[in-house]
């Protein structure tokens, strides 16, 4: 215990030091330095109150502001939760149409065109591309020779109303040369997707794929 005693004895005058040179240095100086220092002093804890506060200030306005945002945000979600779970399910909807194996997209085609009554003269098929991380993206160009309108709506509604997700996305009709006025030949482009399995090779982009034909 004398020792503990001892030690905090030798810190209490250790720190008094600096108090008592203080004090000796403060009774030195002449009453005008001293009313000085006190203002200076005075001024110093004056800028400090004022820069806490501040600080205080901003802090709380900035936590309200958040807040605030925070309840606009949740109000939102709030409103449009039905519109939200509805995409949600026709996203979820699409997702189950796209297979992981390579879809028949001539094959869908022709049934859709067997359903509606007409004929597919000639398709071209495009390259498969990337479409994001997790697609494959299959495009078939498209021709029909004098078809009408009624068959053409038909055969669009059975293309994109199938079993696999096809989407046309090219449509180009103009009228038929020659014909009675009442039939359109038209050039489109049917495009389906693949999910690629897991470690299976993504094929390049649209991009990398048409430079490298050119080359």
């Amino acid at each position: 215990m004398r020792f503990v005693k001892r030690i905090i004895t030798a810190i209490g005058r250790f720190g008094a030091r600096p108090f008592r040179y203080f004090a000796a240095e403060w009774g030195r100086i002449s009453a005008r330095e001293r009313r000085l220092l006190s203002i200076l002093a005075g001024a110093f804890c004056g800028c400090a109150v004022l820069l806490v506060g501040y600080l205080v200030f901003d802090s709380s306005q900035s936590m309200r502001q958040a807040n605030e945002d925070m309840r606009e945000a949740i109000a939102m979600i709030a409103k449009h939760s039905d519109e939200y779970r509805d995409a949600k399910a026709k996203m979820q909807a699409m997702q189950a149409r796209i297979g992981t194996e390579p879809p028949q997209l001539a094959a869908d085609l022709e049934a859709a065109a067997k359903e509606a009554g007409i004929q597919i003269p000639e398709t071209v098929d495009r390259p498969p591309s990337a479409a994001g991380k997790h697609y494959v993206e299959h495009s078939l160009d498209v021709k029909l020779r004098k078809v009408d309108l009624k068959s053409l709506a038909t055969f669009l509604g059975k293309v994109e109303t199938g079993r696999a997700l096809v989407l046309v996305t090219r449509l180009g009709i103009r009228r038929s040369f020659g014909g009675d006025g009442g039939t359109v030949d038209v050039d489109l482009t049917a495009t389906t997707y693949e999910r690629l399995k897991d470690g299976g090779k993504k094929p390049p982009a649209k991009g990398a794929a048409a430079g490298k034909g050119k080359g």
